[in-house]
Formats: structure tokens, sequence, C-alpha cells
């Protein structure tokens, strides 16, 4: 069973009388605002300034801020036009930049490639119309930040898919914001990585091209050059707002949602991943380093794994001298932390020549132990402490070093399936769908977009195997049917009772019971005195006498009076019962409530009259 929580709101009547530190805090606080912005000049100063100039806005108590609407330095840093072929892929795309944002373009991309697929850091190129001879481009700018699609590794991009007719018709042109985004995206976001001080301050997609505007760090845009082109186009308005709805989740939450549309029903989230394990089974090996040299009663040789190559150290005279070095694979070796180590020392006979007796008078020496630390260089050493010996023997040994061998192997391929339980609900449909990052159902309609198979490397603790599959992830959203209905009625109920039993000291509260009981608790409030407040606003009458050099249409007024000086009248609002005079004001009326009605109705009414006939030309009187 499925409970709903509304929570009421009530406004209580009550009458509520403040302490006189909240008097007087409340009359400071209205006197501030009065002082920051109670007059024509106050709000030229305190607000339209701020906003438009680089003056601080200030609280009531002079903390100061920054509010500008509008500065200067915002420019359109790239402009990407893309157009189809009847092949489907994408055969014109043209990337205009302005690199210094000076306002000027000064850098022109137009691949001749045809785009095939693209990914969120680049695009995939193909035979027209085929998925045959691919190559993958990434977007790399240049040291001057000029854009170009360079040649890379398919496991370098992400989030690619196909748009050509290999996958499907009208592709492009189906999902155009999208495909638009996703290539502006991936220009950019290559731009921005490079450049630091670059800022996206507002992108904007208009058919088949999108624009993107960028403002150095410490700069502010002027506007929205995109708001600006409403006004000679407004009908461009409605349908952007379509637009960006459409693609907005909170949007489509709400205008979606099962109370919207009377569908009861819960949305199900869930994930299908594949899980790929590598099986590793490392075991010793062991190679044999030999040497040998012919009359010698010693020999000292350098060798290297890594290549097999040797070298003879001592003696330094000529001589006959034979070395058999293996190979080992070093990155192998030294990348997964294992080791080489002397094992054992054994009597070496060549396939030819003459070889003497092994007795305790022959030594083995490892003078040093090849290692990751010396790059797998080792040198070893023989020697013969019989004194004499015949010229014609040969004095060999075998030096066998211990090391591991790591075979690797993927043990399982297994799919997490999260989402089996909603797929085989047949009260649920499948709402979203996104496949390693490329979104293939939205709001309940294929996109006709497709990922393509990626690789991800599987490690283990020695190995690492890449791997490629069809798809590694898949995130869904289903909405599933229920059975439950909205119904608020126990919450008007509530509310409606609560108002009509609401008293200046308490009220009765409409609680439903799980048993379907009803209780009506009561509750107190606390009212206090109402604060007395002034029966009118005091308000002063001035005057200030100037020259009468209003215009009309039969000249100038002095010029048809006999004082050449008329007055402007003022009103203003008065402070502590003090009339707040300005420069050659006098005082008409003081400090009072004014009632000046009868004075404005008689000046409405004598401007009324001047528009009429005020010397019954036709000799009958007409009414007033």
């Amino acid at each position: 069973m499925r409970y709903f929580i509304t929570i009421l709101v009530a406004l209580l009547p009550c009458t509520l009388q403040a302490d006189p530190a909240s008097v007087a805090t409340a009359e400071s606080t209205v006197q501030g605002a009065m002082a920051n912005y109670g007059s024509a000049d106050a709000i030229k100063e305190n607000l339209t300034a701020p906003l438009m100039s680089d003056d601080a806005m200030k609280t009531f108590d002079g903390t100061q801020f920054s509010a500008k609407l509008g500065c200067n330095s915002s420019q359109q840093f790239l402009e990407m036009f893309i157009a189809p072929s009847a092949s489907g892929d994408i055969t014109t795309l043209q990337a205009s930049q302005d690199t210094n944002l000076d306002g000027v373009v000064d850098h022109i991309y137009a691949p001749s490639l045809p785009i095939s697929g693209v990914c969120a850091n680049g695009a995939i190129s193909c035979d027209a119309g085929t998925w045959n001879n691919c190559s993958a481009l990434a977007w790399t700018p240049s040291a001057a930040g000029e854009l170009s699609l360079a040649p890379t590794d398919l496991e370098s991009l992400g989030g690619c898919y196909c748009i050509n007719n290999s996958c499907g018709s009208g592709l492009v042109m189906g999902n155009l914001e999208k495909i638009l985004s996703d290539l502006g995206g991936g220009a950019t976001g290559s731009l921005t990585a490079q450049s630091e001080y670059l800022t996206i301050s507002e992108v904007g997609v208009s058919g088949p091209m999108i624009k993107f505007y960028a403002q150095k760090a410490g700069d502010c845009a002027t506007g929205s050059p995109l708001l600006k082109a409403y006004k000679g186009n407004p009908g461009q308005l409605s349908s952007d707002a379509f637009a960006a709805t459409s693609s907005d989740p909170t949007y489509d939450l709400i205008t979606n949602s099962p109370a919207a549309n009377a569908n009861a029903g819960d949305i199900k989230q869930c994930v299908m991943r594949r899980t790929i394990t590598v099986a590793e089974t490392v075991t010793d090996q062991f190679v044999d380093v030999r040497i040998a040299a012919q009359g010698r009663v010693y020999l000292t040789i350098e060798f290297d794994f890594k290549d097999g190559s040797w070298r003879k150290v001592s003696p330094t005279d000529g001589g006959n001298v034979q070395a058999i070095v293996p190979t080992l694979d070093h990155g192998e070796i030294c990348g997964n932390g294992l080791s080489v180590a002397a094992s054992s020392f054994h009597q070496w006979t060549g396939a030819t020549g003459m070889w003497g007796n092994y007795d305790t008078t022959v030594h083995f020496r490892v003078l040093q132990e090849p290692s990751c630390a010396n790059n797998l260089v080792g040198r070893v050493q023989i020697q013969d402490t019989t004194s004499g010996g015949n010229a014609k023997y040969w004095l060999g040994g075998r030096f066998r070093f211990k090391t591991q061998k790591v075979e690797c192997t993927l043990s399982s391929d297994a799919i997490y399936d999260g989402c089996n339980a909603y797929r085989n609900d047949t009260s649920c449909v499948l709402k979203e769908e996104d496949v390693d990052g490329v979104t293939t159902m939205t709001n309940y309609v294929p996109t006709s977009l497709t990922p393509l198979p990626t690789v991800q490397p599987i490690t283990g603790s020695y190995c690492n195997i890449p791997v490629t599959r069809d798809w590694w992830e898949k995130k869904r959203t289903y909405l599933c049917e229920t059975n439950t209905t909205y119904n608020f009625d126990d919450a008007l109920a509530r509310a409606d009772h609560v108002q009509t039993t609401t008293t200046g000291t308490g009220y009765e509260d409409y609680l439903k019971q799980s048993n379907g009981s009803i209780t009506t608790p009561t509750g107190s409030l606390t009212t206090l005195s109402e604060v007395a407040v002034p029966a009118c606003t005091q308000a002063c009458k001035t005057r200030k006498p100037r020259r009468a050099t209003d215009a009309t249409q039969s000249g100038v007024v002095l010029e048809n009076r006999t004082d050449p000086d008329t007055y402007d009248y003022f009103y203003r609002e008065c402070s502590s019962n003090v009339c707040p005079l300005e420069a050659g004001e006098t005082i008409v009326e003081a400090c009072d409530c004014l009632n000046e009605f009868g004075d404005a109705a008689a000046t409405v009414q004598a401007i009324r009259q001047a528009s009429r006939d005020t010397i019954c030309t036709t000799g009958a009187k007409a009414p007033l």
C-alpha cells in the first residue's frame, strides 16, 4: 500500500504585535530602503549604474558586491556547419574559428574525408555509405589553437556511433542537434583543455549550424547574441523554447510524470554491465648463459638479456671465446615486478674441441646479477686456479638463472543483468536507454543511433588484455504501471476544516487515522496586539519659482503673461514631521495628511474644458 504525505500550508488570520526592538528594526530597514531607492536619483545611483557599469552595488549596511548584467569581451569563437550527402555521411563540415577572440575569423577547417561516425571527442571516416576501411580521427588543436581532425586509434575515442546509410537512413537530419553538439563539444573540449584562459559562455544551435561564444578569463559578456536575434525573429522564441524544454530532464519529469498524465506508475532505473576477468598463471623458467675460452685460465663477459648480446671483458687480448646468451622480455619481467636470480652453475662443453677435466680448482662467479635496476645486464666469470695449462684445452661454464613467466587467459565473460525483472514484466515499458554513453532511446522513442564496438583493457596483477565488445554498460529507465490512484480529498478536507475553525486564539485540526476514523485535536495561537501606525503618510506641498518658458502652439507662455514667472509645485514625503525642502522651494502646506483631490479634479476639468468651445459660438449652451 502506498501513502502520500501532503504538506498543508494554511494562512491563519491573526493580529500580530512585534516587540519594540522588532518595530525599531523594521523602521530602520524601511528607512534604509527609502534612502537607497526612494527617489529617481537614488535608483539611478544605487541600482541602474551598478548593473550597467563597473560601479559596485551596495547593500543597506554598505557591503559592496559586483552585480553587472553585462560587460565586454563575449565573442563568437567557433562556428560549425555540417551537411550530409546521399550516402548519409557528412561530406560538408566547416569549422570557422576566431582563435584570438578579436572578432575576426582567422582559421577555417574543412576536412575532405567523409564523416561516417561521430564520437564524443572525434569522428570516424569510412568508405561513403559503408562501414568499410574506417579510420579514427580525434579533434586536435595546433599550438596556435587551430582545430583539425588527426588520425588516432579507436581506443582513444569514446561514445562513438554510426550516422551513414549503413546504419539507417536520415540519421544526420533526424539527430541534427545531438550530432552538432557532439562534434562541437569535442572540438571545444580539446580547445579548452589546451587553453586554460578560454571560457565557453554560450552555445546556440540554428539548423545545421552550431555557434560557440567564449570569453577570456576576467572578461564577461555584453549580452546574449542569441537573445538579440529574437528581436528580428520573434517567432523563433517559441520554437527554441520547445526545443529547450524537450531536452530538459526536469521539464520532462514534470510534464511526463504519472500524476500529470493521470497514469499511476513507478520510474525504475537499472543497469546491465559486462564483466570479464583474466586468469593469470605464474610459472618458473630457467635460462642458461654459456661461456667458453680456449687456452685460458679465466674468462669474464658482460651480457644483456634484452637482446641476447654479450662482450668479453677479460682477458683483453685475443683468443677463441664463445658465448650463448638467451633473450628475455624486459617489459613482461620488469613491468610485472618479476625478478631474475642466479640458480646454479655447471660445466659446459661445446660440440668440438678438447675440454679439460673439472674439479675444485674451477670457480664460477656472478660478478653482477641481472635485474630491472640495471636493465637486465649481467656479468659472469669462470676461472681455473690450476697453474699452467695447455693452450689446446677449452675452459667453459654454464650459468643458470631463474625467472618467472606469466600466461594470461580470459577466464569469464559474464553479464550482470539488473534489468531482467523489468524487461520481463509486461507492465513495464522502456523509457530511456544509454549504451556506453550513446543515447539509443529517449522518451519511449528510439533515436536510431547505434554505439560502435569499443575496446576496454582487462587487467590483473600482471596482465593487461585489450578486449573488444559490442557494448559494456547499458543504463535503462522503465515506467512500470501500478494500481495506485492519486486522491487529495483528505488533504483538501483538512485545509477547509482548519481554515473555517481558526480564531484569534486557536484552531481545530482534522486528521484521518489509518483505521479511517477522524480526530479533531485543537491548537492554540499566540496573538499580539496590533502595531500602531499613522493614519496616513505625512506629506507637505512646496513650490519653486521659474520662468514660464513653456512652449505652446501660440508661442512661449511668458509672452502671453503679465508676470513672466510661474511656479512648479511639489509633494514631498515628510520625515519626523519635517518637510525636506530643496534649494529655492517654499512651503505651501506643512506636513499633514494632505487631501488635494479638489485641486486635482479642478485641474483635470480645466484641461478638459480647454479643448471645448468655451464662448458658445453657436449661441446654444452646451453641457460641461
